[in-house]
């Protein structure tokens, strides 16, 4: 199949335009809602409805989005995302049965958890934080679905790279008396290391104590930087993503000092290998893909 598929268009700023790597995650999640595989089949049926027409087709046909994953999508991103998506889903699904009071989506894009699990969310306040591009360019795409906004949902328009968020999330209802859930999903690697910890910093200081935060991140070490398909999915995102660079990364072993120095502990972190056995098994046992090594998850509790 020689067609070509134009899956991550460049030349976008998140402060001019919505982002292309949001954009890029909500088809990823969009393909994975009608992968014929049931096991790791993913849950986000809503994700199509971000899509402008050209991806929408894709996932008609099961020939096109196997070729666009083999041959337009970095090896291994496919698989991140599934096992991403179903960590991320678990861990707010949690915190709304349990009932906590707060969840705030740091960097929400095309997240739809709000509205997937509209019937768990109770009296949990909502905020969804970002760009204010991309946050307008979402609710453009909902009210054009039909689907309504959960009055629990407050969206918060804010650029993570120029100063803390906390101010404005204050104003817009969140209590720091209270207990809450940060989601902070696909947005570390974009950020400068210094941006990463003020935000970490502004979690610890706006967050009642036993409060948590989960993200993803990228770490190094020579051998993963020798991986040859660590080099082409760098270079991947450079030539696909030229408006959002990539930035933070730590060096392996490195997240559990990191995070105590800025008042949080490690509640469970997954490595790429632990993403595998976990979400990616396909029923003869063998896995659907493998992730990335330079991947993780972490969620953390404030102290």
């Amino acid at each position: 199949m020689s067609r070509r598929v134009e899956v991550n268009p460049a030349g976008n700023t998140v402060e001019r335009q919505p982002s292309d790597t949001a954009m890029g995650t909500a088809f990823l999640r969009a393909m994975a809602a009608v992968d014929r595989r049931v096991g790791i089949r993913g849950p986000d049926s809503l994700a199509e409805c971000f899509l402008p027409d050209d991806r929408r087709i894709i996932l008609q046909d099961p020939a096109l989005r196997g070729w666009v994953i083999r041959n337009a999508v970095s090896q291994g991103m496919y698989e991140f995302m599934i096992a991403r998506t179903a960590y991320f889903d678990s861990i707010v699904k949690l915190a709304l049965v349990g009932n906590v009071p707060q969840i705030v989506f740091l960097g929400a894009g095309y997240d739809s958890r709000s509205f997937r699990f509209r019937d768990l969310i109770g009296d949990t306040r909502i905020f969804e934080l970002d760009m204010p591009e991309t946050q307008r360019h979402k609710q453009e795409l909902l009210n054009r679905a039909g689907i309504p906004i959960p009055e629990q949902l407050t969206f918060v328009p804010v650029d993570f790279r120029t100063g803390s968020f906390g101010g404005k999330l204050r104003r817009a209802g969140f209590d720091s008396a209270w207990e809450a859930l940060f989601v902070w999903e696909g947005v570390t690697y974009y950020l400068p290391a210094k941006a990463v910890g003020h935000t970490l910093k502004a979690i610890k200081d706006d967050s009642l104590p036993g409060s948590t935060v989960c993200f993803d991140y990228a770490s190094h070490s020579p051998e993963k930087l020798m991986d040859d398909r660590v080099t082409k999915l760098r270079d991947s995102m450079k030539s696909n993503y030229p408006g959002e660079p990539t930035c933070f990364t730590l060096q392996d072993g490195e997240i559990e000092s990191f995070l105590a120095k800025r008042g949080c502990r490690i509640v469970e972190h997954l490595a790429s290998e632990e993403m595998e056995a976990r979400y990616l098994n396909l029923p003869d046992r063998s896995l659907a893909g493998i992730v990335p090594r330079v991947f993780s998850f972490v969620w953390a509790q404030v102290l």
